[in-house]
């Protein structure tokens, strides 16, 4: 075997090995590419950084049927810094118990397009083989540039090192989102190991807002080196005051089930 094969083997390896952490239901219905764009309470889970440019006080649930679930708020409204903070429980197949997390951060602008934020987060369940279970705190820190159009962000996560035995290694994620007359909105991202050169993960989403409140949205992800995608498909219906939302993701290959995930936000 050659040198190169040997690396993306192991590369492969480590990532099928990993137990993800929790995928909000914006990111799961669009391929998990949305780094570079303003979010409300998903941000507690993807860009720390990207709620500094929304003016809320949110409430969210997300459902993950049957056992799985997030709670989360947000406050981008009372001062200049915001504050996040999350709770989530997600079954994994194959193991004892699940994974659990907790998370709590604050986001700012650091000028008018310019906005930061870190996120400390603690994670315990479930090790990477399935077997044991483990401990993580660690830190997430992000920025996002907004250019009205177009916006750009980047994400650094287990910026202390992460946990080995959970499958968790520092890792960057970069993306970016166009919008095109506030109606249509395109996005993608890239996730790699800070460790490895080339990325694990690319995904890729687009999303449709009615004026009528509704939004349609899709997404497709790759895993080069694990040969293995997935489509996924969203809807909302936007109101000022509560908002309901849909995700479901597929793999495209083998007969992985079908994700269904439902969530609602309440804005105060």
């Amino acid at each position: 075997m050659r040198l190169k094969e040997y690396a993306a083997l192991l590369i492969a390896a480590s990532v099928a090995s990993a137990v993800p952490e929790y995928v909000p239901i914006q990111e799961k219905a669009q391929g998990q590419s949305l780094t570079g764009a303003s979010l409300a309470n998903d941000s507690v889970f993807s860009n720390p950084a990207s709620s500094a440019f929304v003016n809320t006080y949110s409430l969210q649930g997300d459902f993950l049927f049957p056992r799985s679930f997030a709670l989360s708020v947000i406050d981008t409204r009372t001062t200049s810094v915001a504050g996040g903070a999350a709770y989530y429980r997600r079954i994994i197949d194959g193991a004892a118990r699940p994974l659990q997390g907790g998370r709590l951060g604050l986001s700012g602008r650091l000028s008018n397009m310019v906005g930061v934020g870190v996120m400390g987060k603690t994670v315990w369940g479930p090790t990477a083989d399935l077997k044991g279970e483990d401990h993580m705190n660690d830190v997430d820190a992000g920025v996002l540039a907004n250019f009205g159009i177009v916006q750009a962000g980047a994400t650094l996560r287990n910026l202390l090192g992460g946990s080995r035995t959970m499958g968790y290694d520092r890792e960057m994620a970069v993306g970016g989102r166009i919008n095109y007359q506030g109606v249509m909105y395109f996005s993608a991202s890239a996730i790699a190991k800070t460790s490895e050169v080339s990325p694990y993960q690319y995904g890729f989403g687009a999303e449709y807002v009615s004026p009528y409140y509704l939004s349609v949205k899709g997404g497709f992800r790759t895993q080069p080196y694990t040969a293995q995608s997935y489509w996924s498909f969203g809807a909302s219906f936007l109101s000022p005051m509560m908002s309901l939302h849909y995700a479901l993701e597929k793999a495209t290959f083998g007969e992985g089930k079908i994700e269904h995930v439902f969530g609602c936000s309440m804005m105060l």
